[in-house]
Formats: C-alpha cells, sequence, structure tokens
C-alpha cells in the first residue's frame, strides 16, 4: 500500500470517527416502542426517586414512557428492533409481565409493567421468566410487531396513583443465561449491565417537565421490518436450552422439567419493611388476584410449586401475624406508658400531702420532746 493509500486511508477513518458514532455506525437505532402518535418520556434513566411505595430513595435503572392512547387506555407496545423475543409473560413483583427482546448485536431490551402479552410470544423459564413453555423463547419478530399492551402489574398496577406507562430497559454485555444475574437489585450489579435506552433511539423524544435531562436520539432511520419475521439470532455467548436440558436430564434424571421450572416467584419480602399491613395486603393480593395470567401459571406449576405457594402464603401471614403482634406489644406498652403517667399524676398530690402530714408529725414530735 502506497503513502498516499494509506494516508487515504487514515482520513476516512477519522472523518467516520468524528462524523459518525461508534454505535450508530455498528448497529441500528431503536423505532419507537408505545404505538401512539406522540410518545412522552415520563421518568429518565439514572434518576433518583423517592415514590411513595419506596423505604427510601432508589436510582431508576431504566426509561419510562407514557402508555395510555388517545382514548386513555392501555397502549400496545412495539419491538424496536427486529429480533429474538428469549422469553415473555410474568416474571414477577414489581415488574409483572414482561418482554425480552434480543437484538442481532446480543444487546436486550426488555419490557416492564404490561397487563398482557402475546401468547405467542410466551416462554424463557430459563432465562428467568414463570409463564412456563419454552425453556428460552426462540420466537423472531419484527421491528413494530405488537408485543402486547401496558397497563401495569405488582406494585405498579394501573391505578389512578400509578400512571399507566412503559419501564424499557437496556442490556450490554451479558453472556449468561438467567436475565435476573443483570439486575439483582444492587446498583453494582445494574451499572454493570444496564443502559440508558435512550441513547440507542433513533428519534429524541419529548419529556415531561419532571422526567429529568433530555437525552438526544442518535438521528438515524427506524430499521426496516425483517420479512423473515425477523432476522437476529442467539447471542452464541449464551448456552442455547437444548444444552441447558440436556445438563438437566444427566444431572437430575428423575425431575421432569415442568418440576423444575414450575414454581412461582418469591414473595418480595425484603420489600416489605416500612410498609404497614394493609400496604402488604395489598401487594400479595395484587400478586396473585389482579395478575391476568394467574390461571395460566396455575397449569404450568408442579405439584411442588403448589404447594410451594401455598407455603409462601402461609408464611407471608405467619410473617403478618408477627407484624401485627409486634405493634400491638408496642401499643400496649405505650398505653401502659401514658396510664403509669396518669396515675402518677393523679396520685402525686395525694402523696404529697401524705409526705407533708409525716413531716409535719415528726417536726411536732421533735418539738414535744
Amino acid at each position: 500500500m502506497t503513502l498516499r493509500t494509506q494516508a487515504w486511508w487514515a482520513g476516512l477513518a477519522v472523518t467516520l470517527s468524528v462524523a459518525v458514532p461508534v454505535r450508530a455506525w455498528a448497529d441500528a437505532c431503536l423505532a419507537e416502542p408505545v404505538d401512539i402518535p406522540n410518545q412522552l418520556v415520563t421518568s429518565t434513566f439514572g434518576k433518583t426517586r423517592l415514590l411513595k411505595q419506596y423505604a427510601a430513595p432508589r436510582v431508576h435503572w431504566g426509561v419510562d414512557f407514557h402508555a395510555r392512547d388517545l382514548s386513555g387506555k392501555p397502549a400496545q407496545l412495539k419491538a424496536v428492533d427486529n429480533g429474538t423475543v428469549i422469553g415473555a409473560g410474568w416474571w414477577g413483583h414489581g415488574y409483572g409481565n414482561r418482554v425480552a427482546l434480543r437484538r442481532a448485536n446480543g444487546d436486550v431490551v426488555i419490557y416492564n409493567h404490561m397487563s398482557t402479552v402475546d401468547p405467542k410470544l410466551k416462554g424463557g423459564s430459563l432465562v428467568g421468566f414463570q409463564t412456563g413453555g419454552a425453556a428460552v423463547g426462540a420466537t423472531q419478530v419484527s421491528a413494530g410487531d405488537i408485543l402486547g399492551v401496558a397497563g401495569g402489574m405488582g406494585d405498579h398496577m394501573d391505578r389512578p396513583d400509578l400512571p399507566v406507562h412503559l419501564h424499557l430497559e437496556y442490556v450490554t454485555g451479558y453472556g449468561g443465561v438467567k436475565l435476573r444475574e443483570t439486575n439483582d437489585g444492587t446498583d453494582k450489579t445494574r451499572s454493570r449491565y444496564l443502559r440508558n435506552a435512550l441513547e440507542y433511539s433513533c428519534k429524541t423524544y419529548p419529556f415531561a417537565s419532571d422526567a429529568g435531562p433530555v437525552t438526544n436520539g442518535t438521528g438515524g432511520a427506524a430499521p426496516s421490518p425483517s420479512e423473515t419475521g425477523g432476522a437476529a439470532a442467539a447471542n452464541s455467548t449464551v448456552p442455547v436450552s437444548a444444552d441447558q436440558i440436556y445438563e438437566a436430564q444427566q444431572t437430575q434424571p428423575s425431575v421432569t422439567a415442568k418440576e423444575r421450572y414450575g414454581f412461582p416467584d418469591q414473595p418480595p419480602y425484603a420489600t416489605y419493611d416500612g410498609m404497614s399491613e394493609a400496604q402488604i395486603t395489598d401487594a400479595e393480593v395484587t400478586r396473585r388476584l389482579m395478575d391476568t395470567e394467574w390461571e395460566v401459571k396455575l397449569t404450568g406449576w408442579s405439584s411442588r410449586g403448589i404447594l410451594a405457594e401455598i407455603a409462601r402464603m402461609h408464611g407471608v401471614k405467619l410473617w403478618l401475624d408477627a407484624k401485627i403482634a409486634e405493634k400491638k406489644r408496642r401499643i400496649e406498652a405505650m398505653q401502659a406508658m401514658a396510664l403509669a403517667l396518669q396515675a402518677n399524676r393523679d396520685m402525686q398530690p395525694a402523696v404529697n400531702a401524705a409526705y407533708q402530714q409525716v413531716v409535719s408529725g415528726a417536726a411536732r414530735g421533735m418539738v414535744g420532746h
């Protein structure tokens, strides 16, 4: 290669590095996730928030979009890129129903707080979903395909004081299987995997007044829908479900897949600290009776899973009984203190009078002697 040719390639490299962001050059940007004309960001990534259901301020590790259509009903949610749905359905308290969409580059886009999920997408028990079905989903979708409907589940259910919204998360650099490993509740883990989805989006969205600082989109064109229903392949660093199933069968041949994966989610006992008994009861009822997937999940659980759920429900009852008993003891202790104080106030004049009589009598006796 001549010196002139080397100089030309070097100049081209500098031009590309300046004019085109590396991420936009390497991958297509993300299309719009909510199927409404004016998509509004209501809370941005990285914002520290103190919501009334929180005991302490928390960092927001996703992007919230307003998710009601023009008629006021929960909006449909769309695939932001061509990809593979590796899991969809019920996840657990807080997230509720969610969909995990893996892009061709291995990044995962996760939709949260959904009221319903397209039935043909459900699966992903190995990834961490509680819906049953495929161990790891492999359904291909195209950009713009409807994945389900917003609406909120768990402690983000559709209530007047908790507006319907899409909580969108973006996971990078993860090569494991269980998506819970990307968000175990610690900021250290979250900061390792979770990124601001708006930095990967094509457009710059309008922000609500208190949403946080505006993040500009990449400015690229939205990805074109794949004619094959999504061309993204599974991340090569993630073991395929067949390998996982084979390994499980070799190590535990007597345990069926339904017994292995057919368990309900763990009640979020840690989040109950600081909540009243009424709030805890509401959370437990919401986690079950307000779940539109309840009947489907029951049929997917194993007998061990159902027994575990009964045991957990009984455990929550005992936990609530203990909390109520503790509160009762505190109330009785305060009542006893108040009664003692009142009794002391009522008896003090009589005690003082008797004391004065004794002192006076003693004084008179001394004078007589």
